[in-house]
């Protein structure tokens, strides 16, 4: 925003050089963009652009930033006088004020400017205004606009004479309505669109634009002048859905003074009289609905010393506090109450306050100190160490941490996780984060995408967040982890040469991830998965509750992500580790009697799963198994139709032992009998 020197200088006496006075707004937190010099031979030519953060719309205004010049260079703030001649009409004979919707509306004021004659605004006006960029229009409309960035309070005025029964009617539109801008744009508006009516239809639209129908032009007579406090929230919904920001809404969606509304009136009324002519009516209607209550904040000068390292004077952020508008009562000198002033939106904490004094004492006073050292393990919970080994054990299987918003699209995340509506946000920022994700993988093939587009021949990510599913009142919360491997593999060693990521290579990163955290209770199940699933492959068990799962994801899903080669994934729910999660690493010694290896080959039907086939070992055979796997799988000559030999190799070891010959081959009969009765399974041969 642009700032007058000269303007300013109009409310505090500063006679420090602009360039000092950038650096110390700077200080205060208003940032120096620039300083842009009319005449670089002139002082009082320099305009300042400054960025006013959304938080602070009382320095949207030269009366706000020269407020913050006279606590920062303790110095007077010179208010502006209102000057409205006496002995006027009766605003109420002149005009009719209404308020059908006091929700949206807390304040509206109006008064009457009649007999004015519209012309070109005097030099001194037209030159402020458009040396901070605004366009002069005619001496009525000028005006309003001058009172704006003196005041930071948004005017409306009307021609009179073209209301319909001189009434003003604030009252939210109407079905079938429409409007006519300022702009030459005719509006639909929505139901809930609080606009200004006369007695027939909508002639503004609150606090964001006035009518053409109503326009001052150079045949207007009598103006009636609008002063009033909107709520934020419905100027913003109508700003946005209509396309339309003005210096107006601006003000109005980030919280304008409501205590102003009255100040502004007047002191716009009174010039529009000295300038354009005309007699003003008076006494100002003021409907107040919704009076705002006085907000009172406590703070305590001890506490201020703590979160600043230092003891700043009392008398000092008494001084300060006040320059800024705050009325300190400091009859309790340790615990003061501070009245916040109405332009104050931002300040309701005692933390506020403190950060008052802060920027006004000067962050650079702070002194630097070393922090104390603590035990490096203090504050760090079990939920927390358990998060870092999951992170850990990820980053050992090679692969990358990927963050990602919780922010999710619908579609994106019902695609993959059909089961699970997504949670709508009431606000969305965009149509592609309008849900809270169910799901972390949406993020993740997002982000494979991204990198393969770009040339990468492999992806290897994972995540750690957040997922949030439906439940009564607030949304519920499950932590996950996931993971996403596709193109090129890791090249483990040279010599075993370049291939491409496959399921096996995803498994291979959940069974690191099971060995390495312990987890004793997760298993792969064996159900089928159909074959229109978003992600085809096993489910991860618990404790035979559904932790997760792992698989190739679709041809539909990737060409939704615009994925041309096969994507494996993995998901799994942390939350349900809470109960299983060991206390630290265990480690055991090395094994002292040796192992003893059986080879069987199974003939067995392709609707066994080797997952049924490892659970049927592991569960009959009377000796411990140190190792089971898979080392061949056949079909062909000598293995019947819808049949499959699978090899396998079983590792017996036990730990205090050596085994004999007579009992391995028990085992093993055991082991060929349970298979036969549980899994229909024979040796082959």
């Amino acid at each position: 925003m642009r700032f007058s020197h000269e303007w300013l200088l109009e409310y505090v006496p500063i006679d420090a050089p602009p360039d000092e006075i950038g650096r110390r707004l700077t200080a205060a937190g208003l940032p120096l963009d620039g300083i842009e010099w009319r005449d670089p031979a002139e002082p009082l030519s320099a305009v300042y652009d400054l960025d006013v953060f959304t938080n602070r719309p009382d320095c949207m205004n030269h009366l706000g930033v020269a407020r913050e010049l006279a606590a920062l260079y303790d110095l007077t703030l010179r208010v502006p006088g209102a000057r409205v001649p006496a002995g006027g009409p009766p605003t109420e004979d002149a005009a009719r004020v209404e308020i059908e919707a006091p929700a949206l509306c807390a304040r509206y004021a109006a008064r009457c400017v009649l007999g004015v004659r519209v012309g070109p605004s005097p030099d001194w006006m037209r030159t402020r205004l458009e040396a901070i960029g605004q366009r002069s229009i005619n001496n009525v409309v000028d005006v309003t606009n001058y009172v704006l960035w003196e005041m930071g309070q948004p005017l409306h005025p009307f021609d009179r004479d073209r209301l319909e029964d001189r009434r003003i009617v604030v009252r939210t539109a109407r079905a079938g309505e429409t409007l006519v801008t300022l702009d030459g744009v005719e509006r639909r508006l929505a139901a809930d669109t609080l606009v200004i009516a006369d007695g027939r239809a909508p002639v503004a639209l609150a606090g964001i634009m006035g009518g053409h129908a109503s326009e001052i032009g150079p045949q207007t007579r009598n103006v009636l002048l609008e002063s009033a406090w909107f709520e934020p929230l419905s100027v913003r919904r109508t700003s946005k859905r209509l396309g339309l920001h003005t210096d107006a809404s601006h003000r109005f969606e980030r919280g304008a003074d409501p205590e102003a509304t009255l100040r502004a009136l007047d002191r716009a009324a009174g010039m529009i009289a000295e300038i354009a002519g005309g007699q003003v009516t008076d006494p100002p209607i003021d409907l107040r609905p919704r009076p705002e209550a006085a907000r009172v904040a406590t703070l305590r000068p001890s506490r201020a010393t703590v979160l600043l390292g230092r003891a700043p004077a009392a008398a000092v952020m008494g001084r300060t506090l006040e320059r800024l508008g705050f009325v300190v009562d400091a009859g309790n000198p340790a615990l003061w109450s501070v009245r916040v002033p109405s332009f104050r939106r931002d300040v309701s904490r005692e933390v506020d306050l403190i950060e008052e004094v802060a920027r006004h004492t000067g962050y650079d006073a702070i002194p630097s100190s070393l922090p104390c050292l603590h035990d490096p393990e203090a504050g760090r919970n079990a939920r927390t160490e358990f998060a870092e080994r999951v992170r850990a054990a990820l980053l050992g299987a090679g692969l990358t941490e990927a963050m990602n918003f919780a922010m999710a699209d619908r579609d994106e995340c019902l695609l993959l996780d059909p089961g699970t509506p997504p949670v709508a946000i009431e606000n969305p920022l965009s149509s592609v984060a309008a849900s809270l994700r169910t799901t972390l993988l949406p993020g993740l093939l997002r982000n494979a995408a991204h990198n393969l587009n770009r040339g990468a021949a492999g992806c290897h990510l994972f995540e750690m967040g957040r997922v949030f599913q439906p439940a009564a009142g607030r949304p519920a919360e499950r932590l996950r982890a996931a993971g996403l491997m596709t193109g090129r593999a890791i090249l483990s060693h040279w010599s075993l040469g370049r291939r491409e990521v496959d399921l096996y290579d995803a498994r291979g990163v959940v069974e690191l991830l099971v060995e390495r955290l312990e987890w004793s209770h997760l298993r792969f199940s064996s159900d089928r998965i159909s074959a229109d699933a978003p992600v085809a492959g096993p489910r991860v068990l618990a404790e035979g509750a559904d932790a997760g799962g792992l698989g190739e994801v679709s041809a539909a899903v990737r060409r939704r992500f615009e994925l041309d080669r096969p994507v494996f994934v993995f998901e799994i729910d942390l939350d349900w580790a809470e109960r299983d999660r060991p206390a630290g690493r265990r480690f055991a010694g090395l094994p002292r009697f040796p192992a003893v290896r059986r080879d069987l080959a199974l003939v067995v039907a392709d609707t066994v799963t080797v997952i049924e086939v490892e659970d049927a070992i592991r569960s009959a055979s009377a000796l411990p198994i140190a190792d089971l796997q898979v080392f061949d799988r056949y079909r062909g000559e000598g293995v019947p139709p819808g049949h499959a030999s699978v090899a396998l190799q079983i590792v017996f070891q036990h730990p205090e032992r050596t085994l004999e010959a007579d009992e391995v081959q028990a085992a093993q009969e055991t082991i060929v009998k349970a298979l036969a009765a549980r899994v229909g399974a024979r040796l082959r041969g």
